[in-house]
């Protein structure tokens, strides 16, 4: 067997019998590279007299062939015959460029004969074996130099590396319709109408070092949000009662801004800038070993981006869940869009740790309170992933939020008086259980529980606690209908205040008697690598938890047909 190998590849052919009666038979191998094959490559002194044949002509044994060359002339009319992917010869060439070709027809005609033995007659191969004889030492010299220009190139690649920016896109398009049910706890502005929404998501992404990222997000967005309005609580004022100082908490007013009165109604994708630009997201991320990671963000920041949700088939908001329940645990929206410092820490193949410092912005953070960092509100987040299996992953979160106008306790999910329980500056510990588990190829089986316990927190004599209660299960069924589609079921209790106490009579009655039900079914269908179309409807009942009557609406629908479109 004559084989020969270089830094990028090798080539083997077997030793071809010149009697008629044997059978040749090249071994399989993979064809080379398009990298590999070297132009115009320098001319090498001839090889050794013994190497010579009385066949080549002076300039072949000067360094380079011309067109007139036994050799150049049989490779040109084998490669003729067989097409075996060299490049035409139509000029003088020397004999390190003369010999690449000779490997690039090797390796052809090693597959050629792998599946038909007989495709090329022996005398043929015969002539092919004495051409690779008559070149070894040019084989083996542009091996040579193919592995010292590898190492070269990979010295140069981890030494520089010039500043790129990635441009990446999603527009998302919407058609929604809202069922026409009405009542307390407000009247349903959009009750059977059907509404068109728009986002859009510009995502610069730059490189500094090439293992590093900074993501710049322009957004624009005209989604009408179906949920319970804004809350709008007057400033707390202090009072003497029976001669004790105490505090006394502002009246809450609530403005539906044509939602549907319930935050269990809200879509995953849903806000409503006018369309207008603006920055939605700056954030670095800098690798501190291979599988562990920094993240720096000062607008925009959401734990959900940064962290694994264990509900990996509907955690976008663009091909995920159609609602803003569905898509992942509620305690992850405790960074509310603001700045953050995240770390992802791999210890092992098993074993994650996720650490999160957030200091939320928007309405329900006014930057005035005793907690967080300049007497804003603030969320740690601690969790630990383990996977048991390549199948199987488990969960824990605990997380710790300030809140100080008592409002995004619950991440604007799930009933009115979970998200607010109390009104005034609350302190809230977050627990929670998630599991993820493909049990086949096609079905993912993923959920959590989850438990909040708020407390108010005043300084004065209001005092007050609080149990919220979460939970959901996810099915998500691959290659449905058509390889690509995905077809998704949701089954949840959003969240609700399971028990209360309060030293306010008014807030004492913020709990949830009754248990809403999330039931959600998409269907994800794969248009293109680039495009996707989700219809859905999601049926919610006791929207706010409470009793049917005389409080409360029966139940909402909301029916959505989602277009995602990256590129």
């Amino acid at each position: 067997m004559l084989k020969f190998k270089a830094g990028m590849f090798s080539w083997s052919i077997l030793t071809i019998s010149v009697f008629c009666a044997a059978t040749p038979a090249f071994a399989q191998s993979q064809a080379p590279a398009q990298d590999a094959v070297v132009q115009n490559a320098a001319p090498v002194a001839p090889v050794k007299a013994a190497e010579a044949t009385g066949n080549e002509s002076q300039a072949s044994k000067a360094g380079s062939l011309e067109l007139s060359d036994i050799n150049v002339q049989f490779l040109k009319s084998f490669n003729d015959r067989h097409k075996c992917g060299i490049a035409n010869i139509d000029a003088a060439i020397s004999r390190a460029d003369f010999a690449n070709n000779i490997v690039v027809c090797l390796t052809s005609t090693e597959v050629k004969l792998a599946q038909d033995p007989n495709a090329i007659p022996v005398s043929e191969l015969a002539k092919l074996r004495d051409v690779v004889d008559q070149f070894s030492n040019e084989v083996s010299y542009l091996g040579n130099r193919l592995e010292t220009v590898e190492k070269k190139l990979a010295s140069v690649q981890k030494s520089t590396f010039s500043t790129t920016t990635k441009l990446a896109g999603e527009v998302i398009v919407a058609l929604t319709g809202v069922s026409g049910q009405t009542g307390t706890p407000a009247a349903d502005t959009n009750a059977g109408s059907v509404v068109f929404g728009n986002r859009v998501r510009l995502n610069f992404d730059t490189s500094f070092t090439g293992k590093d990222r900074l993501r710049t997000r322009l957004e624009s967005r005209n989604n009408i949000q179906l949920d319970g309005g804004t809350n709008t609580t007057a400033p707390s004022t202090v009072a003497t009662v029976n001669g004790v100082a105490t505090v006394i908490p502002g009246a809450t007013t609530n403005s539906l801004n044509g939602g549907t009165g319930t935050n269990t109604t809200r879509l995953g994708f849903d806000g409503d800038g006018g369309n207008s630009t603006n920055l939605s997201l700056l954030q670095y991320s800098l690798p501190i070993s291979d599988q562990s990671k920094i993240l720096i963000t000062t607008v925009g920041n959401e734990f959900n981006d940064d962290f694994y949700t264990f509900n990996p088939q509907f955690t976008s908001a663009g091909n995920g869940a159609l609602t803003r329940f569905g898509r992942f645990n509620p305690v992850y929206r405790q960074s509310g869009n603001g700045a953050a410092l995240n770390a992802d820490l791999r210890f092992s193949p098993q074993l994650s740790a996720s650490l999160g410092y957030a200091i939320p912005s928007g309405a329900n953070n006014p930057g005035v309170g005793a907690n967080g960092v300049f007497g804003s509100g603030a969320a740690g987040l601690v969790q630990l992933r383990y996977q048991p299996s390549q199948d199987l992953d488990l969960g824990l979160i605990y997380a710790r939020s300030y809140h100080p106008t008592g409002g995004g306790v619950t991440g604007a999910t799930g009933s009115i008086f979970a998200n607010n329980p109390f009104s005034v500056p609350t302190v809230a510990n977050h627990y929670s259980f998630l599991a993820s588990s493909k049990l086949s190829p096609n079905f993912t089986l993923s959920g959590w529980v989850g438990l909040t316990n708020a407390s108010a927190e005043t300084g004065g004599n209001v005092t007050g606690n609080a149990d919220i209660f979460n939970a959901a299960i996810t099915a998500a069924i691959s290659d449905v209908g058509a390889k690509g589609n995905t077809l998704g079921f949701i089954v949840g209790i959003p969240p609700r205040v399971s028990s209360i106490s309060s030293s306010v009579a008014t807030t004492r009655n913020r709990f949830n008697p009754d248990t809403a039900l999330h039931l959600e079914a998409l269907y994800k269908i794969r248009v293109s690598d680039n495009l996707e179309i989700t219809p859905g409807v999601l049926f919610i009942t006791s929207p706010e938890s409470q009793p049917v009557a005389p409080t409360n609406r029966g139940g909402e629908f909301v029916g959505t047909v989602r277009s995602t479109f990256r590129f």
